[in-house]
């Protein structure tokens, strides 16, 4: 039987982000926006403890932006796990006290039972998304991003599970509180995905491997799970999708996704 492979989700937006992948007590840490305390309460919050008798065997960083990176140092002690960095992320203080090690997109690294792929996407930071496989199951992770590129479709495709920006809806953006600057930053194409966005990137993700789609970093002030889900809901028939509120906590379990029709459109095999 198939190893059962859970997600924790601990923290999806600007509040903070951060992830466990989870496969026979195994585990991996994606992000690091969150400290241990709240990591900690938010894990026993899905029904499981955030310290174990076994260290993560990594916590990996998407890019340095705080809210991705700023508790990378306290977590990776706190779990006795190693930082995986790509050259974009500086982590000064936290390579002075803790293992920080390098990983390139393009390279994948073997963490115990995980293969970890980071692929290069736009955003006003060095950015990348991750796609994790462990057994036969794969999950992919995307956020942070100012436009969908062919390449990331096609890492997407390949995954039973995928997270997907849907940060911000345009209307409530131009009208909304953010100063002229700040809304120039997001909607621009190093900024974030809009629900519009999301939707057309979604929707070529039909008839592919992907199974489940989670939108996630949604903008507390420029968008709602509701409106997010809405948009790209409409655009898929085949594909579950939900929607992720900023700074939520929830356990995600990767199922097996549609692996024929994602061989036959991609040419290659699972």
């Amino acid at each position: 039987m198939p190893a059962v492979v859970r997600i924790f989700v601990l923290g999806s937006g600007s509040s903070g982000n951060c992830l466990i992948v989870e496969v026979d007590g195994e585990r991996l840490v994606i992000d690091a926006g969150i400290g241990p305390m709240r990591a900690t309460e938010r894990m026993r919050a899905l029904g499981s403890e955030f310290i174990t008798s076994r260290a993560p065997h990594g916590v990996f960083v998407t890019h340095d932006h705080g809210d991705h990176s700023s508790h990378a140092l306290p977590l990776a002690r706190c779990l006795r796990a190693p930082i995986y960095a790509h050259k974009g992320v500086a982590l000064d203080r936290a390579r002075r006290r803790v293992d920080v090690r390098p990983y390139e997109p393009g390279v994948p690294v073997i963490a115990g039972p995980f293969q970890v792929e980071a692929l290069h996407i736009p955003h006003d930071a060095p950015q990348v998304a991750l796609r994790v496989t462990a057994g036969d199951r794969r999950f992919a992770i995307a956020t942070d991003l100012g436009h969908p590129t062919p390449a990331l479709r096609s890492m997407l495709a390949g995954c039973d599970l995928v997270m997907l920006e849907s940060n911000h809806c345009p209307h409530l953006l131009e009208h909304g509180p953010y100063p002229p600057r700040l809304k120039q930053r997001v909607a621009g194409h190093l900024g974030h995905l809009a629900n519009e966005q999301a939707a057309a990137l979604a929707a070529t993700l039909e008839n592919t491997r992907v199974s489940d789609l989670v939108l996630s970093h949604i903008s507390r002030t420029n968008n709602t799970p509701e409106r997010a889900l809405a948009v790209v809901g409409a655009r898929l028939q085949r594909v579950r999708v939900q929607a992720l509120p900023n700074g939520t906590a929830r356990r995600l379990d990767v199922v097996q996704g549609n692996r024929l029709a994602a061989a036959e459109q991609l040419g290659f095999g699972f």
